[in-house]
């Protein structure tokens, strides 16, 4: 807090309080007027010209790395593209990249462990190919989604296979699809109306909605958070004809606001 206590010059006043200055010369009037003091508050810090404002922390980097292995009889081939995440600390990384490559062993292990038939005649080996896109990526969150296409050797052609990981990127946890809601059991109306109003207008008759009570493990298998919503993939086969491939519907925010937990990983999509 700055003091005027003198009449006369002002040139070491601060700029911005001209209208102080007027009130403490009206009461420098006269010789014999005690000097009046008048107390100022400087006002808020703001950038000088040119300035840049400090940035906020930056979002995690998602590189890649191949996984690539073959059966010692040929059987079946592997290769994945399998998201690696950095530019956060070595902690951080640690605990997203393990949740990972559980997610992308459990693919593999779920196709090299079946029933694989012997390479066909004439005919190559069954295969699994893995990648990967970002479907959301900030200094908090990062939604990832996985593609597998597998090929059973002597069958017609390969079958897609859709899935997802997502983390709350200060702590690397991995975030539930229930941990978004204030009650799943109450967004689970919210999710099927929508998605299946937007699924019915893109796949029409080829939709096959199930019957019955929908669960939430319906929702879970492929979900991803992007900046217009909720995104859902299912895998080739699930709901529609295989030709349709894998299809995807996406719930909007503004729809899920009367659901989304406001202190929870969506809540800033809603606010």
């Amino acid at each position: 807090m700055g003091v005027i206590g003198r009449c006369g010059g002002g040139g070491g006043m601060l700029a911005g309080v001209a209208l102080v200055a007027v009130l403490a010369a009206a009461g420098c009037m006269g010789n014999s007027a005690t000097p009046q003091i008048i107390y100022f508050t400087p006002p808020p810090a703001t950038l000088a010209p040119g300035a840049t404002p400090t940035p906020g922390p930056p979002p995690a980097d998602v590189s890649s790395t191949i996984i690539s292995s073959a059966a010692p009889d040929s059987r079946w081939t592997v290769i994945f593209k399998k998201p690696v995440i950095g530019g956060v600390s070595s902690a951080v990384a640690a605990k997203m990249n393990d949740a990972v490559s559980a997610k992308v062993n459990s693919y593999i292990s779920s196709f090299t462990s079946g029933s694989l038939p012997a390479v066909a005649s004439g005919d190559g080996p069954s295969t699994l190919d893995g990648n990967f896109t970002i479907a959301l990526d900030t200094p908090d969150l990062i939604s990832l989604r996985f593609t597998i296409l597998t090929y059973t050797s002597g069958a017609a052609h390969p079958v897609g296979q859709a899935g997802s990981i997502n983390f709350t990127v200060p702590t690397g946890a991995s975030i539930n699809l229930g941990d978004l809601f204030t009650d799943p059991a109450t967004a689970l109306p919210v999710l099927t109306s929508k998605a299946h109003a937007e699924l019915s207008s893109s796949l029409a008759s080829d939709l096959s909605w199930p019957s019955g009570s929908i669960v939430l493990s319906f929702f879970d298998k492929a979900w991803a958070m992007t900046a217009p919503g909720l995104e859902f993939t299912w895998s080739q086969g699930q709901i529609a004809s295989e030709a349709a491939g894998t299809p995807s519907a996406v719930v909007g925010w503004s729809d899920l606001k009367s659901v989304i937990k406001a202190t929870g990983p969506a809540g800033a999509f809603v606010q």
